[in-house]
């Protein structure tokens, strides 16, 4: 599985795209410390990769890989659920309580943000 491409669904506020990419990882098993770093991504994205890798990796109860924790912030503030660009609550509510590994690094949405059913 390319971490990139959930990069992109996230970017691009493809939520069905996102959940279906986490589940299939889910369902793979994926081992989170194995994942090695993205190629060809901007800093921002590389930014939102080592993010996500990182909560992903904390809801398994799994270490995230090494190169996630060489990677700073993006260069902008980025809400990753459309609705928080024009709803003052949801917004809050995600700069106050979206996961930290997203938040860190620049990047908000809700608290369970890539959770799956």
């Amino acid at each position: 599985m390319d971490v990139r491409d959930l990069v992109r669904a996230l970017l691009a506020f493809d939520a069905l795209g996102a959940r279906e990419w986490v589940a299939e990882a889910s369902r793979r098993r994926i081992r989170w410390q194995e994942i090695a770093p993205p190629t060809d991504l901007s800093m921002d994205e590389l930014a939102l990769a080592a993010g996500v890798v990182e909560l992903l990796a904390k809801r398994a109860s799994e270490e995230p890989p090494a190169w996630t924790g060489t990677v700073g912030a993006g260069r902008r503030p980025v809400y990753l659920v459309r609705a928080a660009e024009t709803m003052p609550r949801l917004r809050e509510a995600c700069e106050r309580e979206g996961p930290e590994p997203l938040r860190k690094r620049g990047f908000f949405a809700p608290p369970e943000f890539l959770t799956i059913a």
